[in-house]
């Protein structure tokens, strides 16, 4: 082979990177509407963000991003995409249960054709001001594999890590702490020891940050139950992660906390306090019990009488109609089931406790995996927790859900390497809270991670195994 071909196949080999690192990093301009008057969401690889209304066809353009595919390719905000790639869409609907049905999957499939052809151009019919237009947009070759997409996520909350070990949160007070402890679990299940730095600057901010305001003998006292579960979720699989027990204590004390807190009626709050005139929040119990079951395989050694208190409210949560755990026994419906119902069948597999009742929890999750993206106000848990549940109790159920939200997947990737938050089509503000681009990256990478079972809570029984 002479040197004008090596250069040539260099070229071939290299091209959809080099095409990807000429695009900035795009992130979209979200307005939250809590009662689903419209729903803002990113464009995938585009590098813009669109809006639906329940029934509409046409996708609004509500801004493009400066360098991106979508602005080279003459995209402006206030066009409607009437099709994309000859696709035609239904109607978008913002009844939970359609998922992402309509306007949005027919531009992912779109997208994801486009991407894969030589050359890689979509050809989009755009109506601006009543006129039809096309136009053919050039977009980044290849669509990632689910491995190189979660190395992109990792690589990205690495490098967006700040200093004291935490991540950016969208607002002050305790948001470091909960978000912090996802993107350190999305950087351990990225399964690379060059993560493991970051990973244990996470663990030690967030103990500073809130482990160290635990007083053993003051239930009272010390962080809120989010963040007293989350942290002893994160290091209970770092532990079974690395085989390192420097923070066994942190994770005791953490654990220990949310035994004290359960009520005797076993209900649980964001606090000490059991709030809503005494009914409490079995998404706070639920949580709970991940961490002490996660805990357990570390040697802890679980309070039963907290843990029995607390499951008899969960019971009394179940659903009667779709099988999922509703807001809390006094209130069992609730459209928003995912990070309830999962979490708590991820806690009964990792525990091996009660699996009828897990395999139900997981059995509904799959039938309504719509509503996934729906949960107190916050996309991520619903993921993160939802499709643990799944994988744990409905492994069949967990690689059709997960195939059926590619067209997700695709929608949220970014043309840098990463992907974009894409939240629910109600109230976001938990995850505004929390800070959407860090928290964007972690809820991806654990729903991608979650195939790979490595994780505990994704039904990983081995030990020692990150970085090998």
């Amino acid at each position: 082979m002479n040197f004008p071909s090596v250069l040539v196949l260099v070229a071939l080999v290299l091209s959809p990177l080099l095409i990807a690192a000429e695009y900035p990093l795009y992130h979209p301009k979200l307005a939250n509407s809590k009662n689903g008057a419209h729903h803002d969401f990113p464009l995938g690889v585009l590098s813009a963000t669109g809006r639906l209304s329940d029934g509409e066809r046409e996708i609004l353009i509500m801004d493009v991003g400066g360098n991106g595919p979508a602005e080279k390719g003459g995209l402006r905000a206030g066009d409607r995409i009437v099709s994309a790639g000859e696709r035609r869409a239904r109607a978008y609907s913002k009844n939970t249960e359609t998922g992402v049905a309509g306007p949005q999957e027919e531009l992912a499939v779109a997208l994801a054709l486009a991407c894969k052809a030589d050359p890689p151009v979509l050809v989009m019919e755009v109506r601006r001001e009543n006129k039809l237009s096309t136009l053919r947009i050039a977009l980044p070759g290849g669509v990632p594999g689910k491995g190189k997409l979660l190395a992109g996520i990792a690589d990205h909350l690495l490098a967006t890590q700040q200093e004291s070990g935490r991540w950016q949160p969208g607002v002050g007070g305790d948001a470091d702490v909960y978000m912090s402890a996802f993107c350190a679990l999305a950087l351990l299940a990225a399964d690379d020891r060059k993560y493991l730095p970051a990973i244990r600057s996470a663990i030690k901010f967030i103990n500073q940050r809130s482990t160290s305001l635990i007083d053993p003998g003051n239930p009272r006292q010390g962080p809120k139950n989010w963040q007293a579960a989350s942290t002893a979720i994160l290091l209970a699989e770092y532990q079974l992660a690395t085989g390192d027990g420097e923070f066994g204590a942190e994770l005791e004390t953490n654990c220990d906390l949310l035994a004290s807190r359960v009520s005797p009626k076993g209900r649980m709050g964001h606090h000490f306090d059991i709030p809503y005139n005494g009914g409490g929040l079995v998404v706070i119990n639920v949580q709970a019990h991940l961490a002490w079951a996660l805990a357990q395989k570390c040697g802890y050694r679980i309070d039963e009488e907290a843990w029995d208190r607390s499951m008899e409210e969960v019971r009394a949560s179940v659903d009667g109609k779709t099988g999922a755990l509703g807001y809390s026994a006094r209130a069992t419906w609730s459209p928003d089931i995912s990070a309830r119902t999962g979490a708590m069948a991820a806690a009964l597999m990792v525990a091996d406790r009660e699996p009828k009742l897990a395999r139900q929890l997981a059995g509904a999750l799959v039938a309504h995996h719509g509503r996934m993206r729906h949960a107190h106000a916050m996309s991520s848990i619903g993921l993160i927790y939802g499709f643990a549940g799944i994988r744990m109790g409905h492994p069949g159920g967990h690689a059709e859900v997960l195939r059926k939200w590619r067209p997700y997947v695709e929608l949220s990737r970014n043309a840098a390497g990463s992907v974009a938050y894409f939240g629910g089509k109600r109230n976001i503000g938990g995850d505004e809270y929390l800070g959407l681009k860090p928290i964007g990256n972690s809820m991806v990478a654990l729903m991608l991670a979650s195939e790979q079972g490595k994780l505990h809570m994704h039904g990983g029984r081995k030990k020692n195994w990150f970085g090998k």
